[in-house]
């Protein structure tokens, strides 16, 4: 038998080819697939053509199968099923969702945000897991490549079609100090505040170096506007270790609201508001948009942006 040519094959023509084969008559087929019995009888005529074979055979009244048609029902039959799966939508169930969620964020993020994520994703997809990775200076690489499904962070890009981003909330800026410090005694003024020594939290490798307005450099900037400047004592690298120092200092740490009011919880701090106006900035979730469509990863967002909105 020759080659059939894949080019003249449509999904349309498998389907008639089905229902004739089950239908073994014209009429009948036309009827249960909204087609005319002429319409269904070319495309019959097509069929043959193509498959270079009668396909049904006239044998008194009724039509049969050929034996070359009746070798074609069960592949085909599964070929269509196999096509169904594909087009149809994917149902998703986290019960069973299974891979591991590949997350970048700082540990602002990872303590802030994470507590209240993992449990909802423990309780509810028991069989996913989470990997977090620290910001790095080529996290939109990690996220182009794959290696990065998720960032955490505050994010300044330009314009793009590559990736999306969603506010996750708004954050501004509290300072702590040891629950007895003096300067919870008197007013808390710009004088006192560059009065005393401060601790300093450097953000390095930055969601993709775009924090206009983190600590490192920007009450620096808005003192310098009023003509002071601070004395920065202590530099730290990361958030978790400034609680418990700043608690046995006389060291003023100026950080996240949020993060602050944790630390509150757990330390002996008092959250004071700065006495400078040290704005506000949006802390987002950033994807690749190849993932934009996927449920796993849609269910994931969703959680974190729910849960965001609570805090």
């Amino acid at each position: 038998m020759d080659k059939i040519d894949l080019l003249q094959v449509d999904l349309n023509l498998l389907l008639v080819l089905h229902a004739l084969l089950l239908e073994r008559n014209v009429t009948n087929t036309g009827e249960k697939i909204g087609l005319s019995q002429s319409a269904t009888s070319h495309t019959l005529g097509r069929l043959r053509k193509i498959f270079n074979d009668p396909l049904l055979v006239r044998s008194n009244k009724n039509m049969v199968l050929t034996p070359y048609a009746l070798e074609l029902l069960e592949p085909l039959e599964k070929i269509l099923l196999d096509i169904k799966q594909l087009i149809q939508p994917t149902v998703f169930d986290p019960k069973t969702a299974q891979g591991t969620i590949h997350l970048a964020a700082s540990d602002y993020s990872i303590v802030v945000i994470l507590p209240k994520v993992l449990k909802l994703i423990c309780d509810n997809a028991p069989h996913l897991n989470l990997e977090c990775h620290h910001w790095r200076s080529d996290t939109l690489d990690l996220l182009r490549s794959g290696e990065i499904d998720l960032g955490l962070g505050v994010l300044n890009l330009a314009q793009t079609t590559e990736f999306k981003c969603q506010k996750l909330f708004v954050e501004d800026f509290v300072s702590v100090v040891r629950a007895d410090h003096p300067i919870t005694l008197t007013d808390f003024t710009v004088e006192s505040y560059v009065a005393w020594s401060h601790a300093l939290i450097t953000i390095t490798n930055s969601p993709v170096n775009a924090i206009p307005k983190s600590p490192t450099r920007h009450v620096d900037t808005v003192l310098s506007g009023l003509g002071v400047k601070r004395r920065v004592m202590l530099k730290l690298p990361h958030f978790l270790a400034a609680p418990m120092i700043v608690a046995h200092s006389d060291l003023i740490l100026t950080l996240p609201r949020r993060i602050a009011m944790l630390f509150a919880n757990y330390t002996n701090l008092a959250i004071l508001e700065p006495p400078i106006e040290l704005g506000q900035y949006d802390y987002m979730q950033i994807w690749h948009m190849r993932l934009d469509h996927d449920p796993l990863h849609i269910w994931v967002r969703e959680i974190i942006a729910s849960q965001t909105q609570l805090l």
